[in-house]
């Protein structure tokens, strides 16, 4: 037997995703400062969310309720539409300090804010600041690990939410009901500057491609003008059907363009984005109506709610933090896809009557955690993956197109649910079948992700690529 029969013959060791792996070396203390700056991004999004009503019963600012809590949103859609064109001129380090100040003035301005439209100011300069820096974590972790350890990495940054999650509400009402609404905003800024204190240790890492390159912010309106359309649907009568329906077919139309952009005509990655897309869509409109189905539908308080929030963040977290091996079968994300499916219809059969008190609340409890364990199998998996097999010169590129992906389907989402379920209320369906309505929506589109997930790895399989 020749040596080159030998090395046939023996397999390949499997590589090393230990947590060891993952944290050696400079770029193990990079992402350590990534972590601590998810987790900073998380308590101060709890944070936003919590007191912001508070806030704006002192200001008087009901009529800028809603569009304080989607600027940030939509001025970050923008921003990561646009593409690197906007930091291509900029080195990682001064992405990070011109990011970090245009932070911490917009954090200012809402900490001090006289006025709700100072509140709203505030929230648009966070939201340009996330758009100019979110991808730069994924950038790092698409450029510095390798495609089999990148799902682990992943699964930390899904692992990192878990504590927010559960104390983050409590902890900034005991702070703002102590204090004031205004501290409960502001502290969280100082675990964020310091976080990116610390990146800048190691940012030089970061793979960054520089010089003129074009700032397209076309699709990006595109996107922006849909999801106001449909934002207004729900406060416009009859005319809020093709206003949501209109809104929200401009921003998928918006998106596309976007992605497809992003990786360069390359369609099977454009595919596994668009799952990405489809799966964070399905999950977060299903998120927004969970508390409906529980306070609306079953009639329960907010105990209940928090029981069923927290079951699905919970097996989210927990599916996420240590993804299969590389080629385990069945496919992870296909099977996590899957698993939202009859999750879904399980939250909605909750609503129909079939089951009761205690029974109907265990069953969407039950269903969500489902739910939760899906997302987890899948959001790793699929995030990962749109960077294998990626020349160095692309990652910046798709890792911008995939924090677009994620911030527009949350917002998609949550108006495909919570939009679907004010517009049937204000027409006058019952709570209960706007929910199933709105929750029938949400199945669609994870049935079509499902479908067009495993159509994309049936070929890749059929061709011989990973993926």
């Amino acid at each position: 037997m020749t040596t080159e029969d030998r090395d046939r013959a023996v397999p390949a060791a499997d590589p090393d995703t230990s947590l060891r792996a993952v944290f050696a070396g400079r770029r193990g203390r990079l992402l350590i400062a990534l972590l601590l700056a998810e987790f900073a991004a998380a308590v101060q999004g709890i944070a936003y969310a919590t007191v912001l009503p508070l806030a704006s019963r002192e200001l008087d600012g009901s009529r800028l309720y809603g569009a304080t809590l989607a600027a940030g949103t939509l001025v970050t859609v923008l921003a990561l539409a646009a593409g690197p064109g906007l930091t291509a001129r900029l080195s990682p380090r001064g992405t990070l300090l011109v990011a970090t100040g245009v932070y911490v003035v917009g954090v200012l301005l809402a900490a001090t804010a006289p006025s709700m439209g100072w509140l709203l100011a505030g929230s648009a300069l966070r939201g340009l600041a996330g758009g100019l820096l979110v991808a730069f974590g994924l950038s790092a972790i698409g450029g510095l690990y390798e495609d089999a350890l990148r799902p682990r990495v992943m699964g930390l940054f899904s692992l990192v939410w878990l504590l927010p999650s559960l104390v983050g509400p409590a902890l900034n009402g005991a702070i703002a009901a102590v204090s004031d609404w205004r501290w409960a905003m502001a502290w969280p800024a100082v675990v964020v500057v310091v976080a990116r204190v610390l990146m800048g240790r190691d940012v030089d890492l970061v793979p960054w491609q520089t010089g003129r390159r074009t700032v397209a912010v076309g699709a990006g309106v595109l996107v922006m003008t849909g999801l106001v359309l449909a934002t207004a649907a729900s406060g416009s009568g009859t005319w809020g059907v093709p206003l949501l329906a209109g809104g929200l077919l401009l921003a998928a139309a918006g998106s596309v363009r976007v992605l497809a952009r992003a990786t360069a005509g390359d369609r099977a990655r454009t595919r596994l984005l668009l799952c990405f897309t489809g799966l964070v869509v399905a999950f977060f409109a299903a998120d927004g109506l969970v508390p409906l189905a529980v306070v609306e539908g079953l009639g329960r308080g907010v105990t209940a709610t928090s029981v069923a929030i927290t079951a699905g963040l919970v097996a989210w977290s927990v599916a996420g933090a240590r993804p299969p091996r590389p080629g385990r079968r069945p496919d992870p994300a296909t099977l996590g896809t899957a698993l939202l499916c009859p999750a879904l219809v399980a939250v909605a059969l909750s609503q129909t009557g079939l089951l009761t008190g205690t029974s109907a609340l265990a069953l969407l409890v039950g269903a969500w955690g489902l739910a939760g364990l899906g997302m987890g199998l899948a959001y790793t998996r699929l995030s990962a993956q749109t960077f294998d097999a990626l020349p160095p010169e692309r990652v910046a590129s798709v890792a911008t197109a995939v924090a677009f992906a994620e911030t527009t389907a949350v917002a998609f989402g949550s108006l495909l649910g919570a939009g679907t379920w004010s517009l049937g209320t204000t027409l006058g369906a019952g709570a209960r079948p706007a929910i199933v309505g709105a929750l029938a929506a949400t199945v669609v589109v994870a049935a079509l992700t499902l479908v067009t997930l495993a159509s994309h790895r049936s070929g890749r399989e059929r061709a011989g690529s990973p993926g």
